[in-house]
């Protein structure tokens, strides 16, 4: 019931992203708020955790958005795949290492899909795409989860703590 939960906040936020998230770009640049939360619930709970949140956001976005199926589930299974594994030796409940992840995360993940696009021939000039968008986003997308951070460590320990206090009443 608690992975309901999560589920129901990444459909919310794809819905934001393609609609409120619009108005609030900077350099042209919006959030990514499913990549965001998918990150921290990997960070907060573990590599499988990512795999069933990553496939299921990336296969939403892909489906919605009209993209090849695989161009944002691929990049972002990876992703944070790499930070669920990555979690078991880090402090997971501060923000900064929050932080530091999504920065990274970001950066693989858009590397990872330019790349893609490399590959189905696209022709677009790679570094000032990486400099425009790229270092943009990662900063942005950053700057969010600083803040938004500890609420979804509130929220996951939320959800934990009530699941387990569900079973134990049966």
């Amino acid at each position: 019931m608690r992975s309901a939960y999560k589920y129901l906040l990444i459909v919310l936020l794809i819905v934001l992203q393609s609609t409120l998230f619009r108005f609030i770009s900077f350099f042209g640049v919006k959030p990514d708020a499913v990549f965001i939360v998918v990150l921290s619930f990997s960070l907060l709970n573990g590599s499988w955790e990512a795999i069933y949140l990553s496939l299921f956001a990336g296969l939403l976005q892909d489906i919605l958005y009209n993209n090849a199926i695989g161009v944002v589930t691929l990049p972002l299974l990876i992703v944070s795949y790499i930070t669920g594994l990555l979690s078991k030796s880090v402090f997971k409940e501060s923000s900064f290492v929050a932080f530091v992840f999504v920065f990274l995360g970001t950066i693989l993940y858009n590397l990872i899909i330019m790349f893609s696009m490399v590959l189905m021939k696209y022709e677009f000039n790679f570094i000032e795409s990486f400099m425009d968008i790229v270092i943009i986003q990662a900063i942005y997308n950053s700057i969010i989860t600083a803040f938004a951070y500890k609420y979804l460590v509130s929220f996951n320990k939320y959800l934990i703590k009530n699941s387990s206090n569900f079973f134990k009443k049966m």
